[in-house]
């Protein structure tokens, strides 16, 4: 065997080839770093065994310190255990590679604290398989590293390596000590070892440089699409390449496929996601989060592969929209949505028992009987039936993976694996802590340990008769003409890991570390041995990636250098970064291309110069179709659908007739919503239950322990840590409120008989000409009758602020209310007192002055004599109301589909959301406008609009 060894050439795809063209090479060259030259001896020794993920050591070495106690960690150690582990355990390894022996030396540490505990602990290891009861800590490549050494100085001349060469790409004397003695070992054991002779060739370098990467990507590729001898080129991709394989697509070239330099893969989010969703107390954001999560497809036409069954996921999704809160009320959204599946799976076994069995080991896990947590303290065998489900369902979903896709190595196949990998290292892990109890913060860490590391790429590699690499040290020593793509500064210096005062007593003890100086050393020369195989370096860097400027790769700094020496006529007298911007070496993208040739080094390609796209902003969102849009009219009508079809008649036609939506699939209330929700449900509670009949009203203490009740199911969020002095806040306010509410109305004369009392109302509209029968339903907040029959009638809100509320009243737009009592069945005729309550602020907004001290009784002068009109009672709103729908709704039925807010952004040319008084004029003129023809136009911001892309006028014209 003949071994072509480089210091960083583990990653290099060329690993091996066969030599025919010399009959005294014959055999196999194998080129490789020290990783592979590692596995290859211990594989010639006997010394191979089971690799052992790196969590399960640190598990270990955690023990070990907990047992050993050392007093200079022991702060540490308290505070953050697995991450001092983890730390320490890198130390004890890189002392041990490099030859250190802290049980057999006869050295004294105590002077140096770290060393001291590191030796301590060292005494307690004993090295072994981790199903070897006797062993307290897995060898690590450290171990391996040494065993090796020695078995090689104890055996080498006596046993057959079977290696013949090692031909060394770095200086012998630039290797770490360790590899220096095991190339001196080799040598002994009769490889002859051939050492790296000087590089002095300095290549023809261009360096191509744009704004950002799809500037340079288009360069590049059409240098590639169209450059001879690709056989006799090798591609160094220094960061990912998915701009540039675009680019190569378009021009029928083969994609390079490189991924992102990104340390986790998106399979890594599984455990951590269904860690947070499962640990209590109960986040919803993160148990929606986990229930949602999906791992998707490998094409268009296969369905995407979700971690919870999309049925059963779908189904607590929407409980969770309604209350976000888990709940084992019989009456809660969640428990309803348990008893969904339960029905299904009784009307249809054969397809929905699995979903009902799914949803009740789900809520097992989430409600009955979750992991146990105490003082921030997780009990590690209450979890194991969560990462039980965990495991089990990623086995499953691989396997039917398996049975559908088309290849083993599809993305899902990979995520699956990958995901499946990390919950198998962290449960090891886990086992090997032999504790019983560990911190949640702990338990994130571990995770995050076993996350895996490789990357993915958005196009797949295609073959191609160029080589890719990495990284310049990787480049072939036959290659010819190199191509840099993105030949910029990524990698950090390496940082020293011992001051000098333990080198030098690790010196004394027989160690011999390596000085991070030195490995830095190593990796540029190694980097500068690859260009310099090459007779042309053409690097293409963009100025600045992800909005940030980069400067070029310290390596051209030395070529710089060698430049200045080869060529000194030219650069003799200039600093390194003028010969790097030289205009002989460094071509702007612009400068490429001149009268219609496009040219690079050798290379020219005929360009066309295209017209520009340019994209119109749209002067009007409303649109006029012919043809007959009955199809499109409501069944049922509600407030809500009133008052957007009173605002954009289009975002109507859109959302409800179309059934377009936004694309998120679920949405959690939260602040002032969730509070709301819960607020509402705890007056429905208190009226359901009685304790607001006849005379009575709810005392303070009975409407604290309905809001206590109810939070877990209405608003758990509060109950998170870091939410109590919230929640208290919200308490104190809701009780004050709840009973400022019930006395006022009391006071008034008002009997309360009903909450979230639901309605239906056959409302006849006129549209097109023809009567038209549109149930009109919803949901009324609170009701109360006076003694002589007269219905009251109270919408509660909660919301930062009630000046809206109160020129909604003033200016005649308070719909809702006017709704509520329209539709309300009034014995006596006599309309209905209605009234906005503010629950945050505990007021009511109202024209009547008894309840509203602050009502203005609206405009005075737009009433009839009956009372009727714009302002004043919201009954006298009906008729403008009707008049407004039925108009819009037969424009839409004869194909006129008008958005006026929409429009007036679009002709001024403003972004929703962007202030701006020409705007905010034309829309008050618009609305006087449709005031005075007896039409209500309700002004909404354009910017809560979920349709402002589709309309054209949220910047985006494309």
């Amino acid at each position: 065997m003949h071994i072509e060894f480089g210091w960083t050439l583990d990653r290099a795809p060329w690993r091996s080839r066969s030599n025919t063209d010399d009959s005294n090479n014959a055999g196999t060259t194998v080129v490789t770093g020290p990783l592979g030259l590692l596995g290859i001896l211990q594989t010639r020794l006997g010394t191979t065994r089971p690799t052992v993920e790196r969590p399960v050591r640190i598990a270990q070495y955690r023990s070990l310190l907990a047992q050993a106690d050392h007093s200079w960690y022991r702060r540490s150690f308290a505070n953050d255990p697995w991450n001092t582990a983890h730390h320490l355990l890198q130390l004890r390894d890189d002392a041990i590679e490099a030859g250190w022996h802290p049980t057999s030396d006869d050295q004294e540490y105590t002077a140096h604290p770290r060393l001291d505990a590191l030796a301590t602990v060292e005494k307690r290891v004993v090295l072994g398989p981790p199903h070897d009861p006797t062993a307290t800590l897995a060898p690590g490549r450290a171990d391996d590293l040494r065993e090796v050494l020695e078995l090689l100085r104890f055996h080498g001349t006596n046993w057959p390596l079977g290696i013949d060469t090692i031909e060394l790409r770095d200086r012998r004397a630039g290797l770490p000590p360790v590899w220096q003695d095991i190339v001196a070992a080799l040598n002994d054991a009769g490889v002859t070892i051939a050492d790296a002779g000087p590089s002095t060739e300095t290549p023809k370098l261009t360096i191509v440089r744009g704004r950002e990467e799809w500037s340079i990507a288009e360069a590049a590729a059409r240098y590639l699409a169209n450059v001879p001898d690709r056989e006799r080129i090798c591609i160094i991709a220094g960061d990912s390449t998915t701009v540039l394989d675009q680019q190569l697509a378009r021009r029928q070239a083969p994609a390079l496929g490189v991924p992102n330099s990104s340390p986790t893969t998106p399979s890594a989010q599984v455990l951590p996601v269904f860690l947070s969703a499962v640990l209590p107390p109960t986040d919803i954001r993160r148990v929606a989060e986990f229930l949602h999560l999906s791992f998707g497809s490998d094409g268009a036409e296969t369905p995407a592969l979700t971690l919870v069954p999309r049925s059963v996921s779908s189904t607590l999704l929407g409980a969770l929209t309604q209350e976000p809160g888990i709940s084992g009320d019989p009456a809660s959204a969640w428990m309803k949505a348990l008893e969904t599946l339960k029905a299904r799976a009784y009307e249809d076994p054969d397809t929905s028992a699995t979903a009902r069995e799914t949803a009740q080991t789900l809520d097992s896990i989430l409600r009955v009987s979750p992991p146990e947590i105490v003082e921030d303290h997780l009990t590690l065998d209450s979890l194991q039936p969560a990462l039980d489900w965990l495991s089990t369902r990623l086995r499953k979903l691989t396997l039917r993976q398996q049975k559908t896709a088309q290849s083993s190595h599809s993305t899902t196949a990979t995520f699956l694996a990958e995901a499946s990998n990390q919950i198998a290292s962290f449960r090891a892990a886990l086992t090997a802590l032999d504790v019983d109890t560990l911190r949640v913060r702990e338990l994130f860490d571990i995770a995050e340990s076993c996350a895996p590391q490789s990357a993915h790429a958005s196009a797949s590699a295609h073959a191609a008769a160029w080589t890719v690499v990495n990284d310049p040290s990787e480049v072939p020593a036959d290659a010819e003409t190199i191509v840099w793509w993105s030949s910029r500064r990524t990698i950090q210096s390496e940082a020293e890991t011992w001051d000098p005062a333990e080198v030098e007593v690790l010196a004394a003890a027989g160690c011999q570390i390596s000085p991070a100086t030195e490995r830095e050393r190593l990796r540029q020369a190694g980097e500068l041995t690859g260009l310099r195989s090459a007779q042309t370096l053409l690097c293409f860097c963009p100025d600045t990636v992800r909005g940030e400027e980069v400067s070029l790769h310290p390596v051209l700094s030395q070529l710089a250098e060698s430049l200045t020496t080869a060529d000194p006529e030219q650069f003799g007298t200039k600093s390194v970064d003028a010969v790097l911007s030289h205009p002989t070496i460094t071509k702007p993208v612009a400068t490429l291309t001149e009268d219609g040739q496009w040219r690079l080094n050798n290379t020219t390609v005929a360009t066309d110069l295209a017209a520009a796209e340019v994209f119109e902003p749209p002067q009007t969102v409303s649109r006029t179709l012919d043809g007959d849009f009955a199809h499109l009219l409501p069944e049922t009508l509600s407030y809500t659908q009133i008052d957007q079809l009173l605002s954009d008649p289009l975002e109507w036609t859109l959302n409800r007739a179309l059934g377009l939506s936004h694309g998120y699939s679920f949405d959690i209330p939260t602040d002032n919503r969730m509070i709301g929700t819960l607020v509402h449900a705890v007056v429905q509670h208190l009226v359901d239950a009685g304790e607001t009949s006849g005379d009575n009203n709810p005392m303070a203490s009975v409407i604290a322990k309905t809001f206590d009740r109810l939070v877990p199911r209405f608003a758990s969020e509060l109950l998170l840590p870091g939410q109590l002095t919230r929640r208290n806040t919200i308490r104190s306010t809701a009780l004050a409120s709840l009973t400022h509410l019930f006395t006022a109305l009391k006071e008034r004369g008002v009997r309360i008989t009903a909450a979230e009392a639901d309605f239906t109302y056959d409302w006849t509209l006129i549209i097109a000409g023809t009567p038209t029968v549109i149930p009109l339903r919803g949901q009324r907040d609170l009701e109360g009758t006076f003694d002589d029959g007269r219905l009251a009638i109270v919408d509660l809100k909660w919301a930062n602020f009630d000046k809206r509320y109160r020129t909604m009243l003033d200016d005649g737009e308070a719909v809702q209310l006017s709704v509520y009592s329209r539709t309300a069945d009034t014995p006596t005729g006599a309309k209905p007192l209605t009234s906005y309550f503010m629950l945050k602020q505990g007021r009511f907004i109202s024209t009547d002055s008894a309840l509203d001290p602050n009502s203005t009784g609206g405009a005075a002068d737009s009433f009839d004599d009956e009372g009727n009109g714009l302002g004043g009672d919201p009954a006298g709103l009906w008729p403008i109301i009707q008049r407004s729908v039925e108009e819009t709704l037969t424009k839409i039925a004869t194909g006129c589909f008008e958005s006026p807010s929409g429009d007036i952004h679009a002709a001024q040319g403003t972004a929703p959301g962007v202030r701006n008084t020409d705007v905010t004029k034309t829309l008050k003129a618009l609305k006087e406008a449709e005031l005075a023809e007896q039409r209500l136009f309700v002004i909404k911001p354009q910017s809560y609009s979920d349709f402002n892309l589709i309309y054209g006028i949220a910047g985006d014209h494309s």
